[in-house]
């Protein structure tokens, strides 16, 4: 189980992060192995389409799954693979992203996540491989 401390740490960290402001993930939750991000969408989130971009979507995925990632196993990671599924669009409201661990060696730690709308509806799903580069104590 992650020591509360450190949870705290990662979501004030997270939180001040430039593109993570840019972009607007708000946290929600960070505990042992999970995640869960929120975005509000505005007019900069949408592609020509008037939806949100994938690129968003994609984002929100790696954020969620390397913070579950991060709360497991440490801060310094970094994503080695990424598979995004785009299932369906949204353009206004807010969106959430909620990641989680699957499974973790001393190594690698292989997340899943998923977008979706505050009634459910999935958006885009999204496997992920994180490299630790060092454990913390």
């Amino acid at each position: 189980m992650a020591d509360t401390n450190y949870l705290q740490e990662l979501q004030d960290y997270f939180s001040d992060v430039p593109f993570w402001r840019h972009i607007g993930c708000v946290i929600e939750d960070v505990a042992d192995g999970h995640a869960v991000l929120s975005l509000k969408i505005e007019p900069h989130h949408l592609n020509g389409n008037l939806t949100v971009h994938g690129g968003v979507y994609a984002t929100l995925l790696d954020n969620a799954m390397g913070l579950a990632a991060r709360a497991t196993a440490g801060r310094f990671q970094a994503t080695t693979h990424m598979n995004v599924h785009f299932l369906a669009a949204v353009d206004a409201g807010t969106i959430y992203a909620r990641g989680r661990v699957v499974h973790r060696t001393k190594r690698t730690v292989t997340t899943e996540a998923r977008v979706e709308t505050k009634d459910g509806t999935l958006l885009a799903i999204a496997t992920g491989t994180f490299r630790v580069f060092q454990e913390r104590a």
